[in-house]
């Protein structure tokens, strides 16, 4: 058997010594092909089949409002306000937006990506702390104090991961914010880019603003499905438009949608098209294609187009008795169309020798 391998080897390498051109093609569309492959399937597991990093990830939902029977996401003051009072289906009810603010101070001025959220926040995306604390209750009502959340990343770049930086005051956008907490390394937060600080959102729970300018998630109590709690949503939808005339039509509401779909939705149709195309059965440009002939389908059709009575014929070897029995047929047939006999076969000349 080592025999035999190493024979294989050999005529390898000296098909490879004869054949420089098509080798290095042949390896660079296998390079290719398993590269396109790998890439692939690592942003459908990524994107589709790895669940998300948050606790208990099929239950947190994002609210959507439905206008003219679309569904987008989108929350105003006035209407987190209703949406909180859900508790009976709904827990960890929480706003966010993100930005961009100016960190001033220390060796240089920053450009840093800031996100507001209300308290529940880091409860429902099961945040981990390195250091200190989230917000409290408190902290996130109106006139709270300005505190702040650091990310690892920026704990480590601005202040060298040093330990004494709880405490310290930071600038965003020439307003003094102490910082409180910092954030464990790997914290997955839904926005691109993730934030670097987190600051109160602190809405007012009285509010009339109707302007759609942050999202709102929550999670599901346990044993509560999304179809109970879009009934229950349904509910409160009715109830806000009794309250508030103009802030939602009458035939628009509000609804649920788990987080994940909210995040793959519109890509979900294409990364699936994409990976049915590359699976190992499915035919492309580097793999061989059948020729048409060799289908028996193909084959079937090509003899139904021919003429009646064209079919092949099987290759046969004549005796000389058939060879003067075909003269003499060949003979009858001409006289009989009246036609002189123009040449005989080399079986009647030997005959009538």
């Amino acid at each position: 058997m080592i025999e035999t391998l190493l024979q294989d080897l050999r005529y390898a390498l000296r098909t490879v010594r004869l054949n420089p051109a098509f080798t290095i093609t042949a390896v660079a569309a296998l390079a290719l092909g398993i590269g396109a492959n790998t890439a692939i399937f690592s942003v459908v597991n990524t994107v589709l089949l790895k669940p998300l990093a948050y606790p208990d990830p099929d239950r947190i939902v994002q609210f959507m409002l439905i206008r003219s029977g679309a569904a987008w996401v989108g929350a105003s003051p006035t209407k987190f306000n209703l949406w909180r009072d859900e508790t009976r289906v709904l827990q960890d009810i929480s706003a966010y937006r993100v930005g961009v603010v100016n960190l001033t101070g220390g060796a240089y001025p920053e450009q840093v990506a800031m996100a507001q959220v209300s308290a529940d926040t880091f409860r429902l995306f099961g945040a981990p702390i390195e250091q200190g604390r989230t917000f409290t209750v408190e902290e996130d009502r109106p006139g709270g104090p300005h505190v702040a959340v650091i990310s690892h990343g920026l704990w480590q770049r601005r202040f060298g991961g040093d330990d004494g930086t709880i405490g310290k005051s930071i600038a965003l956008g020439d307003e003094p914010y102490v910082i409180i907490g910092v954030l464990g390394p790997g914290f997955d937060f839904d926005s691109d880019p993730p934030p670097d600080v987190w600051t109160p959102f602190q809405l007012d729970p009285n509010s009339t603003d109707q302007a759609h300018y942050f999202s709102a998630a929550a999670r599901l109590k346990p044993g509560v499905t999304i179809a109970m709690a879009n009934a229950q949503l349904q509910l409160a939808a009715e109830q806000f438009h009794l309250k508030y005339p103009n802030g939602l039509g009458t035939r628009d509401g509000f609804a649920m949608q788990p987080l994940r779909e909210r995040m793959v939705g519109e890509v979900r149709p294409s990364l699936l098209i994409l990976h049915r195309r590359r699976k190992p059965g499915a035919p492309h440009s580097l793999r061989q294609r059948r020729h048409p002939a060799s289908d028996s389908r193909y084959r079937k059709k090509t003899r139904d187009r021919r003429p009646r009575g064209a079919g092949r014929q099987p290759l046969t070897h004549h005796s000389p008795t058939a060879h003067r029995e075909r003269g003499a047929l060949c003979h009858c047939r001409h006289a009989r169309l009246g036609v002189g006999h123009v040449g005989r076969t080399r079986a009647a000349r030997h005959e009538s020798r």
